[in-house]
């Protein structure tokens, strides 16, 4: 199913963020900053690196049993429906084989600060990647600003999409290979007939990624964006659906205080009777503070040292407890804690390096769901892929 997109697209390749004419192929670069204003009405592209993809296959046609077996898998990743509006997750089926349905699975698991800073007038959000067509059971290599993106196709619908970063040729080669063992176990990839590379020839690129029997290499020129078979795509960043709900309800209130400022008035007599009756009182409690100032200072000297010895008497804010309970979510393998600081008895930072992107997503999941550590609010950073590593960040605050 499609939908009927506006003519705009604002997009971002090896050179930054431009804005994108779907059908006149016009060109409108971004000079580095989110702040460029569309246009005319325009999708936003919402970058690889902000997604993460999911493709499975599940046994069944019916839509409602996908969505609640696309949220259940997600809910493993970690990746749970954030609380308030907007749309994070969505999926679309690639293919129906009799009984089974293969769908790929898209997530925006962390805060998607790029669209607040800029405008929000943004008609649609979908993922980049989609408005590309991808060559008929492929691997596809592009470069989104300055990192290297792999896509997966499954005849000429894209499978899967990877993020890789910013590596040397090998560890492309190397990471492609292993996405490929992954997705053939799976039954999500049967062949990969060529290996496809949008962007300038480069030689050792190239020697990394052909390999005697395998797929034939090809540096080709970026295609052309179009909406033309583009699922229809159901996101909207929770940040956009909040701001949009603030100007609704500025609005909302500008007429409120119009009518207010009417009440006021009338009611501004009665105030200044009701403010002179409040000194009165307040002069009263102030010198009823002033009787008691020696025995209020020895409670607030008896609360400071208690505040000093709790950490050491309360398991909940005791350093090595809350150590132990957090390293006691590790797994045997595939995650580490590199660092783990506590400060000021309320806040935790631990920060951590994990084998692939799927540790650090059961980790941040770890974390949200452990009943022993439910006294910290915890905040995630982005996962950012670094070499063969995903590095890990979050920071819990004490609730009480």
């Amino acid at each position: 199913m499609t939908r009927s997109y506006p003519e705009w697209a604002y997009l971002i390749d090896e050179t930054g963020r431009y804005f994108y004419h779907l059908k006149n192929g016009t060109r409108i670069a971004v000079d580095g900053t989110e702040e460029a204003r569309p246009p005319q009405r325009a999708i936003y592209g919402i970058p690889t690196n902000d997604l993460v993809s999911h493709p499975h296959w599940i046994s069944s046609k019916d839509e409602e049993i996908i969505e609640q077996v696309v949220a259940v898998e997600n809910e493993k990743l970690g990746m749970k429906s954030v609380s308030g509006p907007g749309s994070i997750c969505d999926w679309k089926p690639v293919e129906i084989n009799g009984s089974r349905t293969l769908v790929q699975s898209v997530s925006i698991p962390w805060n998607f600060e790029g669209v607040t800073k800029g405008p929000t007038e943004f008609t649609d959000f979908l993922p980049q990647y989609s408005l590309f067509v991808p060559s008929e059971n492929a691997v596809t290599l592009w470069r989104e600003n300055s990192g290297w993106v792999a896509g997966y196709s499954r005849a000429k619908r894209w499978a899967h999409v990877q993020p890789l970063g910013e590596i040397p040729a090998e560890e492309i080669a190397g990471e492609i290979e292993l996405t490929l063992m992954e997705l053939s176990a799976k039954g999500i990839i049967d062949e990969i007939q060529t290996v496809v590379v949008w962007g300038e020839e480069n030689s050792e690129l190239r020697s990394a990624l052909e390999s005697p029997g395998g797929a034939p290499v090809h540096f080709l020129s970026r295609p052309a964006p179009t909406t033309g078979a583009v699922p229809d795509w159901e996101f909207e960043p929770h940040e956009i659906s909040v701001i949009r709900q603030q100007k609704a309800a500025r609005k909302r209130t500008l007429i409120g205080v119009v009518l207010g400022s009417i009440a006021l008035v009338l009611l501004a007599a009665a105030a200044l009777f009701h403010l002179k009756l409040l000194e009165a009182e307040n002069s009263r409690l102030e010198a009823k503070i002033a009787a008691n100032r020696e025995d209020a200072d020895l409670i607030e000297l008896a609360m400071e040292q208690w505040n000093a010895v709790s950490p050491a008497l309360e398991s909940q804010r005791n350093p090595v407890e809350i150590f132990h309970l957090v390293s006691s979510l590790l797994p045997e393998k595939g995650f580490r804690i590199s660092e783990f600081q506590f400060n000021d008895f309320r806040t935790v930072r631990i920060t951590g390096e994990g084998s692939n992107m799927d540790r650090a997503l059961l980790i941040k999941g770890a974390l949200e769901n452990s009943p022993e550590l439910s006294h910290f609010k915890w905040t995630v950073d982005r996962p950012v892929t670094k070499n063969d590593l995903v590095t890990f960040g979050a920071t819990g605050t004490y609730l009480y």
